[in-house]
């Protein structure tokens, strides 16, 4: 099995949460598998790679609310409150499935193991006809995520490049109907969240995929050359606001070719 590093990152904004993700998928070949756990230091929404985002902006802006670009697929996220993962590793990681249904259907039990661990009932999710076009991440689900009382509670996305992927997603975890009321004129799609203490997540899903990996999970920072590519993608991000990830791409071999 292979060594898999362990980031425990605190709280950031939009731009810097999404930035090191990024750098993460460019790295993970040269430094290999890592699971990031990270939190949000305000109530944000993150936009799928391909969603078109004036209607966003305007009722973001309206309500003081960040929003960020993602270089995954996928709906709108509302990240308030919530726990947020990532995986990163190349595609040919031993004791992973390289393919996409396989890798995710890997981390996804993880993830119901994880959530078993602090006392949650949760498990693999049905597909609902028409859940990949959704404009909301938690209003419907591919068959891919996590339910709770037969409701959504982990929406995830991936992205493949062909040396390695990327796979981020959201744990709700707190009460966000307020401001998700406000941002879409609706009440939040999903089961009431369980309000549970973020540290509780945290230390249950180490233990799952510490469990899986037969202890090669190691506490770890960015390497240099990923802190330096989140730092520069941050500064990018901040200054275009909602640069599509893959434009920013500097060279045609990093480019990711497929989405889900």
């Amino acid at each position: 099995m292979s060594s898999w590093r362990l980031l425990l990152d605190g709280a950031g904004d939009a731009a810097h949460n999404m930035s090191v993700d990024e750098s993460l998928l460019l790295h993970a070949r040269d430094f290999g598998p890592v699971l990031r756990l990270y939190e949000w230091d305000e109530p944000s929404v993150s936009l799928g790679l391909r969603q078109v985002e004036p209607g966003w902006l305007a009722r973001c802006d309206a309500l003081g609310v960040p929003v960020v670009r993602r270089v995954s697929g996928g709906g709108a996220v509302l990240h308030a409150g919530d726990l947020t993962y990532s995986v990163a590793a190349p595609l040919d990681v031993a004791g992973l499935p390289g393919d996409l249904r396989g890798s995710y259907e890997w981390i996804r039990a993880r993830l119901v193991a994880g959530l078993a661990r602090a006392g949650l009932a949760a498990a693999a999710s049905r597909a609902r006809a028409g859940a990949d076009r959704l404009e909301l991440c938690f209003a419907g689900a591919t068959g891919f995520e996590v339910e709770l009382d037969g409701e959504k509670l982990v929406g995830s996305a991936q992205r493949r490049t062909r040396h390695g992927f990327l796979q981020h997603g959201s744990i709700r975890i707190a009460d966000d109907s307020a401001l998700y009321r406000a941002l879409t004129g609706d009440s939040p799609a999903g089961p009431k969240p369980p309000a549970l203490p973020i540290r509780t997540l945290k230390d249950a899903l180490v233990a799952s995929f510490r469990e899986a990996l037969g202890g090669a999970l190691e506490p770890a920072r960015l390497s240099a050359p990923e802190q330096r590519c989140a730092l520069e993608r941050t500064a990018l991000r901040r200054q275009s606001r909602l640069l599509a990830p893959a434009l920013a791409f500097r060279r045609r071999s990093e480019l990711a070719d497929t989405q889900t």
